[in-house]
């Protein structure tokens, strides 16, 4: 089993978003506030340990409402049965096999049943989901009006059990709601659905005891504690655990227990003597006290564990740093999942697992998690800030990028399942995109000198409002703005880039030599579906061009006419999100360096820190300028920052002279 599908409307920052979860490994990204943990919490909510439905669970709040009280929360968790070839996963019910559900029937011969059919989840087909949740449905039911059909293990059921219920279902649901009522009073209710197959309407189940024979879940949040994560109770994944270790009816254990008894009743005879004096009256008349190391019923002998790491030094788990925690959490309920529990697939959802984590020990908890995942048999599905997460090529990955529009969180599925996607995701430095508001594209090196050139850029450029006030911006503008300055690694690999960012909706700038023109941007056209009278202006500007000749940059070109068409083309290419330069590297350099390539990069950088000259000393910035002009005004990012002075931006200017 895996969560296939989770629908939220209404809940914290999350106005309206669907997702589609794969099995194996599912990773969450955005900026910080984007509404990556709210995700988790709705998941939580719905499968975690807790209820949702229990009546002592503070779980919602008015706080947890996006916009108006009027307008319920909405949770739909759909969960997806592995078939394989036509054998369905198996279904462990042995914890539920003395509990009921029932469906209902229009009619007494049970031939017509109750179904619904859940499209977009249309208001009607939300509410429809509870009519019989509330206490005017209820009444119905028992008015006659419908007619139930009891499952399970009570004698009631007349040996229709799960399993006969369950033998075809390949889908399964838990929807959720919370709203207020009229006497504002908040309501919670939680409806249990499945069906034959995803072309088959919904039948209602009511009752929600099936959860965890479903799927076994377990929930990491980011603020981590053992105590939390590993709860000892009876229905808890760890207490299970425990519980099936700790056999009461062990001679060694009833042995332990009558000695520990006798020690104790020995060292607190003389305290038990003393305050059960008279005088001291610390119980009621006619009872008695003593004091014991452990609890008297062996039954919960399992409910005392606690668990000790030896890093070293031999100290409680809880006393231990978030690594470790993290580490033992994960690895127990690996061990649990495959030891204990015996269902088919479970689900682990971890809420930045890197946190206060060095890479190496990140690299580590990655490596667990893949481990738990067990070639796509188990699910997880994480929440990250970081690339340790996203760059295992190994795996096919699910990338869910977060973002928040005004208020609004949105979410978008982005898939790393072939090849060509799996070798953008080497580059670990490039995960940064994911968590961009906009970028710069870079064919290599030239990376380098954008970021210095960004500095100069917001030292000699000032800005004008519509109110006629001069404004500037910092000189680490490039991370104010949340910008990423992308190193894709050659001409020929700016399409891939292109295409995610597409397809995640961030805002970019391609940048690219000059001989981009003769060799890559055909690919880049085709690839990414641009109209064809692009790639025809090109082909029909390269004939002109001699074709001999390995232009790389336009002073090369013959002809002011001709150069007169390519810059012209150039322009064009530039209102196409597409900025190439007139020439390569070495075209701009002032002081012209020893190396070539990335090397003259790095050793023009050097000199620069050696010498403590701005980088405009050694390379004409005036192209990169330009870029930035173009890039700003393509993303609006100077516009909001603006904005937030409160001011409009309405014009560019290069120097404060002009202005």
């Amino acid at each position: 089993m895996y969560l296939s599908r989770l629908y939220i409307e209404n809940y914290r920052s999350i106005q309206k978003t669907d997702l589609k979860f794969e099995r194996g490994k599912n990773v969450i990204v955005g900026r910080n506030n984007s509404g990556k943990s709210n995700i988790l919490k709705a998941i939580d909510l719905v499968l975690g340990e807790y209820s949702p439905t229990y009546s002592k669970s503070d779980n919602i709040s008015e706080n947890d409402f996006y916009g108006q009280l009027n307008k319920p929360i909405f949770i739909w968790c759909e969960i997806q049965r592995e078939n394989n070839n036509g054998v369905l996963e198996s279904i462990n019910y042995t914890e539920v096999l003395k509990s009921t559900f029932f469906r209902m029937y229009h009619d007494k011969e049970q031939s017509d049943q109750l179904r619904v059919k859940i499209t977009d989840f249309a208001k009607g087909e939300k509410l429809a989901l509870f009519k019989f949740t509330t206490e005017a449905g209820q009444a119905e039911i028992d008015g006659g009006g419908y007619f139930k059909k009891w499952i399970g293990g009570k004698t009631y059921c007349k040996g229709w059990g799960f399993e006969q219920e369950f033998v075809d279902k390949e889908n399964f649901a838990l929807a959720f709601l919370a709203y207020k009522t009229k006497e504002d009073v908040l309501k919670k209710e939680l409806v249990f659905l499945y069906r034959e197959n995803r072309n088959s309407d919904w039948i209602i189940g009511f009752n929600c005891n099936l959860r965890n024979c479903i799927i076994q879940s377990a929930i990491i949040p980011a603020f981590r504690d053992p105590k939390d994560q590993l709860r000892i109770s009876s229905y808890s994944w760890f207490g299970k655990l425990l519980k099936a270790y700790v056999k009461t009816d062990s001679v060694e254990l009833n042995a332990a227990f009558d000695s520990v008894k006798d020690a104790s009743d020995g060292l607190f005879r003389q305290l038990k003597d003393k305050i059960s004096e008279k005088e001291i009256e610390i119980a009621f008349p006619n009872t008695s006290i003593s004091f014991q190391f452990n609890p008297n019923s062996k039954q919960d002998i399992h409910k005392s564990t606690l668990i000790y790491v030896n890093d070293g030094f031999d100290s409680e788990l809880k006393d231990k740093g978030a690594g470790i925690q993290s580490a033992v959490t994960i690895s127990l309920y690996d061990f649990y999942v495959r030891n204990i529990v015996h269902t088919g697939s479970s689900l682990l959802a971890v809420e930045e697992p890197e946190l206060y984590l060095h890479p190496h020990g990140r690299r580590v908890i990655s490596n667990r998690l893949s481990r738990f995942v067990d070639g796509g048999k188990n699910q997880v599905i994480l929440t990250t800030h970081t690339s340790e997460f996203l760059s295992n090529i190994y795996e096919s990955q699910n990338i869910i990028c977060v973002q928040k529009i005004n208020t609004s969180t949105t979410a978008k599925n982005i898939y790393f399942n072939t090849p060509k996607r799996k070798q953008i995701l080497i580059k670990k430095q490039n995960a940064e995109l994911f968590f961009a508001d906009s970028v710069i594209l870079t064919e290599g090196a030239d990376k380098y000198f954008i970021e210095e050139a960004a500095r100069c850029f917001a030292r000699s450029n000032k800005f004008l409002t519509e109110d006629y006030e001069i404004v500037s911006i910092s000189e680490d503008w490039i991370n104010d703005f949340n910008i990423s300055i992308i190193n894709c690694g050659g001409k020929h690999e700016l399409w891939k880039y292109a295409e995610i960012l597409n397809e995640l909706e961030i805002k970019f700038i391609t940048t690219a030599d000059f001989d981009f023109l003769r060799d890559g941007l055909n690919e880049y056209f085709t690839n990414l579906k641009f109209e064809k009278k692009h790639s025809d202006k090109l082909n029909k500007l390269k004939s002109k061009i001699n074709s001999k000749s390995k232009y790389k940059s336009i002073e090369q070109i013959e002809g002011e006419d001709l150069i007169k068409e390519v810059s012209d083309f150039l322009i064009e290419c530039r209102d196409q999100n597409l900025f190439i330069f007139t020439g390569e590297l070495e075209n701009f350099y002032i002081i012209k360096p020893t190396y070539d390539k990335e090397g003259g990069v790095i050793e023009t950088l050097g000199k620069l820190i050696e010498e403590q000259r701005p980088i405009s000393d050694y390379v004409d910035l005036s192209e990169y300028y330009s870029l930035f002009f173009n890039f700003l005004s393509l993303t609006q990012n100077l516009k909001e920052f603006v904005e937030a002075e409160p001011a409009k931006m309405v014009a560019y200017a290069q120097t404060e002279k002009q202005l």
